[in-house]
Parts: C-alpha cells; sequence; structure tokens
C-alpha cells in the first residue's frame, strides 16, 4: 500500500485544491509579477502627486540625483505584500459577487447574465454590464479597509526623503548632492511613527478618499475589462490565447477609472505623505503643491497601470486556463 508523506500530496488532491482556490492563485500569483514590474513608475507617480515637478521627466531626473537607484524601488515591500493580499480579497469578492448577482438577475427574469456571457460569440448585454460593474463596486468598497493602511505606509515611504526638510522644495534642490544621502524612513519604522504620533487611526489618514477612489475605480476597473474583452474575443473569433482579448481588455480597462478616480487619488497622497513631517515642513508642502493640477502625474500612472494590468490579467486568465486544464 502506498504511503504518502504529510507535508505532500497526491496529484489529485492537489488539482482538487487548484481548483477550488484557482481565482486566489491565480490573482495572487498575477499580482506579483505585476507589482515588481511597474514598481519604478509607481515611485515616479507618488512624487508627481506630492511635489511641483514640471513633467515626468524632471521628476526622474531628480530621483536619480537626489535618491539614486533606491529611490525607483522605494516601498516596494508594502505593495509587494500587500497589494497581493487586497488583489486576492478584491478578485475573490468580484467572483463571488458576479455569481451571486447572476443568480439573482436568473431567478427574476429567468435568464443567467453570467450564462450569456459566457456563450461563445455573444455581445455585451445592459444586465451583464450591471452585474459586473456591480459585482466590482462591492469588491472594491470590501478591500478599501484592508488596502488603505498598507498604501499609506508605501506613500510615506516613498516621499520620506521629499519631504525631509525645506531644502527639497526649491528649484534647485536636485542639484544638491548631500540629499542623495537622507536616510529613508523604513515601512515597519513608518507605520510605527505613525501610530506613536498620530494613533491607530493614523493609518487611516485619507480613508474616505480612499474607499470613494476605490470602490468606484474597481466598479468601473471590471465593468470595462468584462466588456471589452467579450468584444475583443467576439472580434478574434476561435483564439482562445489568454494573451489576446484580456491583454487587450487589461490595456484599456485601467485608463476609463484612473481618469475619473485620479483627482481623489491626488489628494489621498497629498494628505498621507505629510503625516511625518514637521508642521512648518508641511505647511511649505502643502503650498508647494496646493496649486498644481489635481492630474499631475497621470501620464505616468496611465502607462504604469496600462503596463500592470497587461500583465496582470493576461497572467491572471493564463493560470486559471491552464488549472482548469488539469485532470480530476
Amino acid at each position: 500500500m502506498p504511503t504518502r508523506n504529510a507535508w505532500t500530496m497526491d496529484d489529485a488532491a492537489r488539482n482538487k485544491l487548484l481548483k477550488k482556490y484557482k481565482t486566489q492563485v491565480a490573482s495572487g500569483t498575477s499580482t506579483i509579477c505585476a507589482t515588481l514590474a511597474v514598481t519604478p513608475l509607481e515611485n515616479v507617480k507618488t512624487r508627481m502627486q506630492t511635489h511641483n515637478f514640471q513633467n515626468v521627466f524632471q521628476c526622474a531626473r531628480y530621483l536619480w540625483r537626489t535618491e539614486g537607484p533606491r529611490g525607483y524601488v522605494a516601498g516596494a515591500l508594502p505593495p509587494l505584500a500587500s497589494v497581493t493580499a487586497v488583489r486576492v480579497v478584491n478578485f475573490s469578492t468580484y467572483n463571488w459577487a458576479k455569481h451571486a448577482i447572476s443568480d439573482s438577475i436568473e431567478n427574476i427574469t429567468g435568464r443567467s447574465p453570467y450564462q450569456e456571457y459566457n456563450t461563445p460569440g455573444s455581445s455585451p448585454t445592459a444586465t451583464g454590464i450591471f452585474m459586473f460593474t456591480f459585482a466590482g463596486l462591492l469588491a472594491g468598497l470590501v478591500t478599501s479597509p484592508l488596502a488603505c493602511p498598507f498604501e499609506l505606509a508605501k506613500n510615506v515611504v516613498q516621499t520620506s526623503v521629499l519631504v525631509s526638510n525645506r531644502a527639497q522644495a526649491a528649484p534647485d534642490a536636485a542639484r544638491d548632492p548631500s540629499l542623495r544621502r537622507k536616510p529613508r524612513l523604513g515601512t515597519i519604522e513608518a507605520i510605527q511613527q505613525i501610530v506613536k504620533r498620530h494613533g491607530f487611526r493614523g493609518l487611516y489618514t485619507g480613508f474616505r478618499l480612499h474607499a470613494m477612489r476605490d470602490t468606484l475605480g474597481s466598479g468601473l476597473y471590471f465593468g470595462v475589462y468584462e466588456t471589452v474583452k467579450q468584444v475583443a474575443a467576439k472580434e478574434l473569433g476561435s483564439d482562445k490565447s489568454p494573451f489576446g482579448a484580456p491583454m487587450i481588455a487589461g490595456a484599456i480597462c485601467s485608463t476609463v477609472p484612473w481618469f475619473c478616480t485620479y483627482p481623489l487619488d491626488t489628494r489621498k497622497t497629498r494628505a498621507q505623505s505629510v503625516l511625518l513631517g514637521k508642521s512648518s515642513e508641511i505647511g511649505e508642502a502643502s503650498l508647494a503643491v496646493a496649486k498644481s493640477s489635481m492630474y499631475k502625474g497621470i501620464s505616468i500612472i496611465l502607462i504604469r497601470t496600462g503596463v500592470n494590468n497587461m500583465i496582470l490579467l493576461s497572467i491572471f486568465e493564463y493560470i486559471k486556463m491552464r488549472i482548469n486544464e488539469l485532470p480530476d
């Protein structure tokens, strides 16, 4: 009789486990890949929002001259750990919600929008778009309390050098070589200082803006993604590659939400990034950006989120496809 080590499982048990949690496995793995790919762009975006840089290239040069290579990867740990957890919860909630909404609509109308969506060659319907969008809204609302503290820590770490002293606000600050040697906060240190200075509630600075951004953005994100993917799949015909329709939809679904929610994101980022500055420095940092556009840095965020979602959603669909192909 064959024996099995307690730390291993046979193929049938492994495949059953993977199929049961395919959404979690696929979303977690794809998020790690996508997050690592776009961390440098995320760092540039955050600094564009919290300082009055004229353009992306000035910000990128500033990073290199004052912070060096570390400036492009600052705060990488929080999004890698937290965004993966948040994305798994977000996709899991969305997956549950869209099936629950589809079942409710089927009970009322006798037609399942989810089954219609999965019919080859089908076109988007009003009920289908409603199902995906409302499920996305719920997913964004559920995950925002989990995401807010980690994103706050990321913003503080990324801008800790930028707001470390008043000289940073000067136009010629980029020519000051001493700024490269300024100490940077670590993620744990940033969280400890925020809690010490502002209490536990400090970790939820800007939460209302964060919740509004994530709820609206998630609804638009999934609504646009599923709709564009359905249209692209119909046009591509028999091409079932996860790097076809999902990649096209991933590039498009990231732009609409950001155009709608970017002012909320900018206000949230500015409120969070100066939590640990001195009172006079916070005032000067606020004045430095008060007259700048709420859409500062949107060009870099559109590039970042486009690349991120092309990687994220194509890998997500690919992993799900491979798990579905596993024998029972």
